[in-house]
């Protein structure tokens, strides 16, 4: 019972809030103070605008300020809360593993 209770509560806990859409890049579709994922060849990282310039982004990353050139970017992607990852997937999963302990513990 305390295994249930326990993959319960993780798989609440460790569920996403968030996804990412592509946008365009350009300077001018960046916010500031906005999180996007940013593709530099077969790397990506999360990054935080926290200045731009016409080329520049100076951004917040693994800790760190950087200066980045946005002609460095093969994709952009900005970070959006979604609804459906915050509450639908935990509901959903609940109901299975309920349905599963009701199906078996119905003989």
């Amino acid at each position: 019972m305390r295994k249930t209770i326990v993959f319960f509560i993780s798989s609440i806990l460790f569920q996403s809030c968030f996804s990412y859409k592509a946008v365009e890049n350009k300077t001018s579709q960046y916010e500031i103070g906005k999180s996007y994922r940013v593709h530099q060849g077969k790397k990506s990282k999360i990054i935080r605008i926290d200045n731009k310039t016409d080329s520049t982004l100076v951004v917040w990353s693994d800790f760190n300020t950087e200066t980045i050139s946005t002609d460095s970017f093969s994709k952009v992607e900005k970070r959006k809360f979604s609804i459906i990852k915050t509450v639908l997937l935990p509901v959903t999963i609940m109901a299975t593993v309920v349905l599963f302990f009701a199906i078996s513990f119905s003989n």
